[in-house]
């Protein structure tokens, strides 16, 4: 396992360093012997070596630092799944999010800060081109719109919670298939005519389940179905594990399906935490069924997966944003909603089997708009400067990752703003201060009103839980992370397109439509759809495995590729007549 120094800067190296030695042995074990690889130095494939990789997107939502297992011990939580593909891929401990849902996916889809991409909030009914308005900008290009433009198949499943109004919804921006809620929260038992899913633009009265297992399978068929064709597949996978709501009394019935809860209950985890816990341990489950589908489909090589929460966990504390639920957020103080360090600091991984490092624990200060660069940047497509008439703030971890680590992050300012409540990071130190809610979106007032407000400084390297303010004792420091913040807030381009009136919103162009041409990308030879496909493993397809899972395909034409394949019409296809 690789590991670089100082991985946790945030925690103290002697504390963190104390906390990891058993974890670090056990893995290194763990993955040894479930995982060899060649002998001889790792070295990665060269982008101009490889296709554009298929892009499996999995969010968790309200899920703290502390509940990823690989990040911090003392957690009950079991997510083998998740530490797996940590463990054979490379975590990012510093990675740092706006800290409430909205937002920080929109960060993720645009590359750039909520203040600048209009998203200063989660989503509103206000129509755009009225005030209050909250919605990501439609001169903004999302992460979406680029890969679909690009060639890809693109599917969202799970939470969308980007915006319900026309122009908002997945299917306008780059989606070809949606399938899930479009709000903020809903119940995890999921009643026919009785939810708010959505299948593309019309309501799914027959969606009948769990959340979490509903979302998955819809995935699975979305990456089956894709992996027929020869474009790559991006898959969003928004689960609302482990957002409330949860059972935290006996009142109350489960979120998650009661033997997962059981199991919990079974090895001593607290009524309390129970349905949190096994919420995620469900989740953690369905995950591993979809990559035990891409190993099985063959496409394992050529998949990155990231796994990242939108922001920080929910607290027991009184008054909590998004209600009273039992987060773990390890040593950090704060969470959901709020900009200390339990708030912004949450899990996030990568793996690309074969082309990314294994074990690599990165020191690096990352967040949320780096994964909009790091995606486009493995699919091959230029990272723009500017999105709309604001800067892309994120930048492209894939060199970082690829040398493992040896090309470093380069030390910058983060900022990350929430109705009024202030988070700065840069290096060991950051500025913190709440200063309300009556000025956002109006940045000048926000400006004025910082001009005459002292912030908190904190030295993260020695003050993990953000304690010991150092305003006067390092006034410099201070001062310059203070000037650098109002800079960025007074010089946002806070224009929406179509703003000023309802009817001129109307009138706003429509998102750019997918291309019909695909990327050039090698078929598979058709021993691997062999492969693929022969169920009972006698080397031979019926019809029916040849045409897979029939929803959304066109059944009469493969039945007619299959009669014309089946050269002694036998009713089965041998690898000599899948050559044809």
């Amino acid at each position: 396992m690789q590991v670089e120094a100082c991985a946790f800067p945030d925690a103290g190296t002697a504390q963190v360093e104390e906390y990891l030695k058993p974890m670090r042995v056990l893995l290194s074990l763990l993955f040894i012997a479930l995982a060899p690889v060649a002998t001889g130095a790792w070295e990665p494939v060269r982008a101009t070596d490889r296709q554009p990789p298929n892009i499996l997107l999995i969010v968790s939502d309200d899920h703290g630092w502390g509940d990823l297992p690989s990040n911090w011990d003392q957690t009950e939580v079991r997510l083998p799944t998740l530490d797996a593909l940590a463990g054979q891929g490379v975590r990012f401990p510093n990675y740092h999010t706006v800290p409430l849902c909205g937002p920080s996916r929109a960060c993720m889809f645009t590359g750039q800060y909520s203040t600048e991409n209009g998203m200063w909030r989660g989503p509103g009914s206000q129509p755009l081109g009225t005030p209050g308005y909250r919605g990501i900008k439609r001169d903004v290009t999302m992460l979406s719109e680029h890969l679909a433009a690009a060639g890809y198949q693109t599917g969202a499943f799970g939470k969308w919670h980007l915006g319900a109004l026309k122009g908002e919804v997945p299917n306008d921006r780059g989606f070809d298939e949606f399938h899930g809620f479009l709000g903020g929260a809903h119940p995890y038992w999921i009643k026919p005519g009785r939810s708010k899913i959505m299948r593309n633009r019309e309501p799914d009265p027959k969606a009948e389940g769990h959340a979490t297992e509903l979302f998955t399978g819809w995935a699975e068929a979305f990456i089956r179905n894709s992996t027929e064709t020869d474009a790559p597949f991006f898959c969003y996978l928004a689960y609302n594990a482990v957002h409330g709501p949860l059972r935290v009394n006996k009142s109350k019935p489960a979120s998650a399906p009661e033997a997962w809860v059981n199991k919990a209950l079974d090895r001593g985890v607290s009524f309390l935490r129970s349905d949190y816990v096994a919420i995620l341990e469900h989740m953690d489950h369905h995950i591993g069924r979809l990559v035990a589908l891409l190993d099985e489909l063959g496409v394992a090589d050529d998949t990155l997966i990231v796994f990242v929460s939108d922001n920080g966990g929910c607290t027991m504390a009184e008054g909590a944003a998004g209600g009273r639920f039992p987060g773990n957020n390890g040593p950090f103080s704060g969470g959901k909603a709020t900009t200390y360090q339990g708030g912004l600091n949450v899990p996030f991984l990568m793996n690309w089997k074969g082309r990314l490092p294994q074990g690599l624990v990165s020191n690096g200060q990352v967040m949320h708009c780096d994964i909009f660069a790091t995606l486009l940047d493995a699919a091959s497509i230029p990272v723009p400067k500017t999105n709309g008439k604001n800067p892309v703030r994120g930048m492209s971890l894939l060199p970082h990752m690829l040398t493992s680590g040896k090309k470093r992050i380069p030390e910058r300012t983060m900022i990350f703003e929430l109705w009024g409540n202030i988070g700065v990071r840069k290096g060991d130190y950051k500025l913190w201060s709440e200063i309300g809610r009556n000025f956002s979106p109006d940045w000048a007032a926000v400006v004025a009103a910082l001009k005459e407000t002292d912030l908190e400084l904190f030295d993260l390297s020695k003050d993990v839980a953000e304690k010991q303010d150092l305003r006067t004792t390092l006034p410099d420091v201070y001062a310059t992370l203070k000037q650098e913040l109002i800079d960025h807030l007074a010089n946002i381009h806070a224009e929406y397109p179509g703003a000023g009136t309802s009817e001129a919103a109307e009138k706003q162009p429509p998102p750019p439509e997918k291309p019909k041409g695909k990327p050039a990308r090698k078929r598979r030879p058709p021993e691997q759809f062999m492969k693929n496909r022969d169920r009972n493993g006698d080397n031979a397809l019926t019809l029916q495995e040849f045409i897979g899972n029939p929803e959304g395909r066109n059944v009469p034409a493969l039945t007619k590729r299959f009669n014309m394949l089946d050269a002694n019409d036998d009713g089965k296809l041998q690898l000599e007549e899948l050559k044809q």
